[in-house]
Order: structure tokens, then C-alpha cells, then sequence
């Protein structure tokens, strides 16, 4: 029920933003014009919002990559939209897509209709049971064959400057020896403690009740025998605030303040009952006792590989993107409608360069 209000929630909020931007900026008539403009009749003129690399970005596409922006937003971003900041999320990628259209084109880079087929075809046959299939929900989805064939060229081609601008990354021995070194203690070290199993009740009544419960097993109590005890009748009907159905584990040093009493229990002990707060009680179990372990280098030295891999792959694509923004030429013809620095003082609708609108 909760998750299908959600989703409801966030279509309401779509719909709202979305009814704004028609009674504004959809019912475009009238010739484009670079800045904002009104016709006679009153209604908004398209106009040019911005320019990059020489393709025009109309306010009319910008609402439309806005409204994709939303249906992939969660309604708690709704809530809260930052409409300049998406504006200036969907300039930014439109920035990068241009320009490494075009840093892909300087270099030449080509990917043959074959050998977009054939990636077509394997993605078809990894994905669908037949490829028949996979026609038939292009179709139904409304995309052309060819259409979808030029889109996997295009993305295989930016791939492809990718590889050649990221290159490939591959983390060493000597890294991933640093990083167990420096990080073993915290990642892979656990220190010594025990697996405990805990009650709490509302009265010290239903907590002596289970620890009368315990008491009647000869022997050390083992994890079992807590199960079985807290579901027994005489238990499971008494108010129990809350219980461990499995023990789980405690480090050594985690046996003060609340757990004090569990300090110097012996494996297979139950505690006596003691007080949690003036209106809360509690008893508990140590079942087994854990020594201190550190993972080797050997056991996690594939994780960290994999880690400082995808840590160096995020930074060079970071450093991918920074690059192709800088190299973009941009014009912003309507500065209004991204964050504007504390200082600024933008006058007209004049072009400004892309930094000068963020």
C-alpha cells in the first residue's frame, strides 16, 4: 500500500510541474528568438536557451529533456526540486554529449553498420528468448529499426573514445598490498567477542518468567534452547519488548554500560535479570565465543583489485567529463535560468559563457 502511494505520490508531483511548464513553455507559437520573448497575443515565443558546439538547445527541448528528468526522479526529490540546479544538470550532460559527438568525429572514429547489426543481434540474444522478440518490442515501443541501429553505432563510438581517452585500468600488486596494509584493521580485522542472544520486557515479571523458563534446562543453555524458550506459550503471550530469534555478535569491548551484566557470563550462562531503564528489563546469553580473526591478504586481495579499479575508473571518467566540458563552446542565452553566482549581476539575454552561467 505504502509503496504504491509513493508511486502515486510521485506521478502527482510530475503532474504538477509538468501542467506548469504546458500553461507556459508547450504551447510554443511564433518564431524562435534567442532569450525570452512573448508574441502579441501574450503567449511564449520557442526561443534559443543556449548554444553549444553550434547546435541550439530550444527551450522546447529543454522542457522535454526536463520532463525525462522527472519520471526518473523519487517523489522525495520532487519534493524538494532545485529547478535551476536540474536545468543546469540537463544543460551539463547536453554539453557533454555534444561535445564528444564531436571529439568523435575529429578522431575519425567510425562504427560500420555490420558491426552495429552484430552488436544489435548479440544484445538481442543475451536479452530475449528469440530476436523475434526483440523486434516485435522495438516495434511495439515504437522505434525503428534503423533508429535503434544508429543509436548502438553511436554509443559504440563514444565507447570507443572511452578506451582510448580512459585507456585501460588495471590496479597493481603494490596497490592492492598498500591499501590491505593501511586498511586491514578496519575492513578486515574482527575482533574477539561472543554471539549473544538478548530479551527485553516491559516488567521484571515476563523477564523472570523467561529467565524461569531457561533455568529448567540442565546444563549450559545453548542458542536452541533460547528459541525454543521464547516461543514457548508461557513466553510468546507475555510482553516482550524485544527478542533475538538468532544470537548475533558482540566484540569484548561492547560489554558495558547496558550489557555489564553479560560481562563475565560464561559461554552457555544466562544472565539474572537486570534493569534497561526504570521501565524496561532484560536478560541474555552468550552462546559461543568468538577469538579475533583477520582476514589474509590472499582471501581479499581480489576485492580490493575490483575496489581501487572501479575508485581509478570513476576518477579518469570524472576527469573525461571536466576535460570535454572545458573544450565545449557554449553560449547561454538565457541566464536566468540557471544558478547564478552570488555576485551576478546579469543583465539582457545576451550570450554568457557557459562557467559565467553556473
Amino acid at each position: 500500500m505504502m509503496k504504491k502511494l509513493r508511486e502515486q505520490m510521485k506521478w502527482i508531483m510530475i503532474i504538477i510541474v509538468v501542467a506548469f511548464l504546458l500553461s507556459t513553455f508547450l504551447m510554443y507559437e511564433g518564431r524562435s528568438s534567442r532569450g525570452p520573448r512573448r508574441n502579441a497575443d501574450g503567449t511564449m515565443a520557442d526561443y534559443e536557451v543556449a548554444e553549444v558546439n553550434g547546435h541550439v538547445l530550444m527551450r522546447s527541448e529543454l522542457e522535454r529533456l526536463l520532463r525525462g528528468t522527472l519520471e526518473r526522479m523519487d517523489s522525495r526529490s520532487l519534493a524538494s526540486l532545485d529547478m535551476p540546479a536540474v536545468y543546469q544538470s540537463i544543460l551539463d550532460q547536453y554539453i557533454l554529449e555534444a561535445q564528444t559527438e564531436r571529439e568523435v568525429s575529429e578522431r575519425g572514429i567510425q562504427v560500420s553498420d555490420a558491426e552495429a547489426e552484430q552488436m544489435m543481434k548479440a544484445y538481442a540474444d543475451q536479452y530475449f528468448p528469440t530476436r523475434e522478440a526483440f523486434y516485435q518490442t522495438l516495434q511495439m515501443s515504437g522505434i525503428k529499426v534503423e533508429d535503434y541501429k544508429k543509436d548502438v553505432a553511436r554509443q559504440m563510438a563514444t565507447e570507443e573514445l572511452y578506451r582510448l581517452e580512459i585507456g585501460e585500468v588495471v590496479a597493481s600488486e603494490d596497490q592492492a598490498i598498500r591499501f590491505y596494509d593501511v586498511m586491514k584493521d578496519l575492513f578486515y580485522r574482527t575482533p574477539e567477542g561472543f554471539m549473544v542472544n538478548f530479551a527485553s520486557f516491559s516488567n521484571s515479571e515476563d523477564a523472570e518468567a523467561l529467565h524461569s523458563r531457561l533455568a529448567e534446562i540442565a546444563g549450559p543453555v545453548s542458542s536452541r534452547d533460547w528459541t525454543l524458550a521464547v516461543s514457548d506459550d508461557r513466553i510468546s503471550s507475555r510482553d516482550i519488548a524485544n527478542v533475538t530469534q538468532e544470537p548475533v555478535f558482540l566484540p569484548a569491548s561492547a560489554f558495558t554500560g547496558m550489557f555489564s551484566p553479560l560481562a563475565s557470563l560464561d559461554v552457555g550462562e544466562v544472565s539474572p535479570v537486570f534493569s534497561l531503564s526504570s521501565e524496561d528489563f532484560g536478560l541474555g546469553l552468550k552462546t559461543e565465543h568468538r577469538p579475533e580473526t583477520v582476514r589474509t591478504y590472499d582471501e581479499v586481495s581480489g576485492d580490493i583489485r575490483i575496489m581501487i579499479r572501479e575508485q581509478e575508473l570513476q576518477q579518469r571518467m570524472a576527469d573525461f567529463r571536466r576535460r570535454m566540458m572545458e573544450k565545449a563552446d557554449v553560449e547561454i542565452y538565457d541566464p536566468s535560468l540557471f544558478p547564478q553566482p552570488a555576485s551576478a549581476d546579469v543583465k539582457g539575454t545576451g550570450p554568457v559563457s557557459a562557467d559565467a552561467a553556473r
